[in-house]
């Protein structure tokens, strides 16, 4: 049964409550999403390598890491545009304050890496600090940087916060941080407690059930081992062999030879040699080539890599996918990304509440380290900016039919959204002057006029 109530100081209860916690799942998803193949009986990690004669060979692992590219993917989609933070009041002090903090922390582009390790890991998260000089930081943290266990009330209210790593001397450190404290383990034992700064627990943490990519897990198991399987077979196989018929040569001990003999680009078969009614057949030599048709092959990794894709719902915009597609409208561009658009939106709400106690948490620390400031009554419009490609002519040509053909855009906001433009006034002086000459006018307009 769940203990809604536990001492951060006691030792004995501390460990009883990590030792029911099941850590090992978001370390083998880190270690998957890094490269590890070894977690799955299927996976190309458990190969063995194997013999041919007397050689070992080394069986082919080709790692083909659909799991960043599915997780990249979102995160781009999510963040790749960071969100717009606005306070409602622009003149209040205390928002001004905040966005201040947020900008020095780079919150807009950390919220890639920290989007990241929820969706590889499926845990991660903001820990805030306050410096020597009151300044509040924050860093970002994921499964590289140890485990993170939250602890509950009975009421899903968040009481405790747990963070577990190892530093190089490999002893592991537990900090535990409620609202006032951090306390400090060592080995499983209590040895320091530290106030933190703020009158709330100074982490700001998401989690989901499982990494973006593991619907389809099995599925990236079985390309990367047809991969492999095909690699290897290709070494065997695909350069030329060389049928030779004689005697087979002996080693140093006696023995004959392997009947194959391994080459990087190539292979030699020994046949050995034929006696027929009393003569020897003469020694010949020709090239065994296989059959090239593996269309099956082909077609199977077709369709495992459109699942993939589908499933995830990660578009697959590599240069074979979109080379013959042509010249294409921005609303049938945002139907082809449409899966991965509903999927990002479907996270955003999850994401906002993350920016929204960023900001709790900086209002904390601020009523400790600047009382004078109030920030109570800051509040803010967070706004997500998909990530996506925009077709500005098709759009501009969709305002000037809507306004009967009509100018949309006055000159001056022309040359001022002009990325050739350096400065906007002087070259507004430069429009009128040759637009004077134009009508025969014989004066110009100077600074001094």
């Amino acid at each position: 049964m769940q203990n809604f109530n536990l001492d951060p100081t006691n030792e004995t209860e501390v460990k009883e409550f990590l030792n029911n916690k099941k850590k090992d799942l978001v370390d083998s998803y880190y270690k998957e999403y890094n490269g590890d193949r070894q977690i799955r009986s299927l996976q190309i990690g458990k190969r063995a390598n194997y013999k041919q004669g007397n050689k070992t060979v080394e069986a082919e692992k080709l790692k083909i890491n659909f799991q960043k590219k599915i997780v990249n993917t979102a995160v781009s989609f999510l963040f790749g545009e960071q969100p717009a933070i606005t306070p409602k009041d622009s003149s209040d002090k205390g928002s001004v304050e905040i966005l201040n903090i947020l900008e020095e922390n780079r919150i807009g582009s950390k919220l890639m890496d920290f989007s990241e390790a929820v969706m590889s890991s499926t845990i991660g998260a903001f820990i805030f600090n306050i410096d020597e000089d009151g300044n509040i930081k924050t860093r970002v943290y994921g499964s590289k940087n140890g485990t993170y266990t939250p602890f509950f009330d009975v009421y899903g209210d968040l009481k405790l916060f747990f963070w577990e790593f190892t530093v190089d001397d490999d002893t592991t450190y537990t900090w535990i941080f409620d609202d006032s404290n951090i306390y400090k383990y060592e080995d499983s034992k209590y040895v320091d407690i530290e106030e933190h700064g703020f009158d709330v627990i100074p982490v700001v943490f998401l989690e989901q059930d499982e990494p973006e990519w593991w619907e389809v897990k099995e599925m990236i198991d079985r390309v990367e081992m047809i991969i492999s399987k095909l690699a290897g077979s290709n070494n065997y196989f695909a350069f030329p062999i060389l049928k030779m018929l004689g005697a087979m040569e002996k080693d140093a001990d006696g023995n004959e030879k392997t009947l194959i003999d391994i080459a990087e680009d190539g292979k030699a078969l020994m046949m050995g040699y034929a006696i027929k009614e009393g003569q020897i057949i003469k020694g010949e030599a020709d090239f065994l080539q296989r059959d090239t048709g593996v269309d099956s092959i082909k077609l199977e990794i077709e369709y495992l890599k459109e699942f993939i894709f589908n499933i995830s719902q990660t578009p697959d915009l590599s240069f074979n996918n979109v080379k013959g597609i042509g010249a294409i409208s921005g609303r049938a561009l945002l139907l082809m990304l449409q899966d991965a658009i509903n999927k990002s939106k479907r996270k955003q709400g999850h994401y906002k509440t993350v920016i929204e106690r960023i900001i709790s948490v900086i209002k904390s620390g601020l009523r400790n380290t600047n009382s004078k400031l109030n920030t109570e009554d800051a509040k803010f419009n967070i706004k997500f900016n998909l990530s996506l490609p925009k077709d500005l002519s098709e759009e501009v040509r969709t305002l000037v039919e809507a306004t009967g053909g009509r100018p949309i855009l006055s000159q001056e906001a022309g040359v001022k959204h002009s990325p050739y433009t350096e400065d906007v006034e002087k070259e507004m002086e430069n429009l009128t002057n040759e637009e004077a000459q134009r009508n025969g006018r014989t004066f110009r307009i100077n600074e001094d006029d």
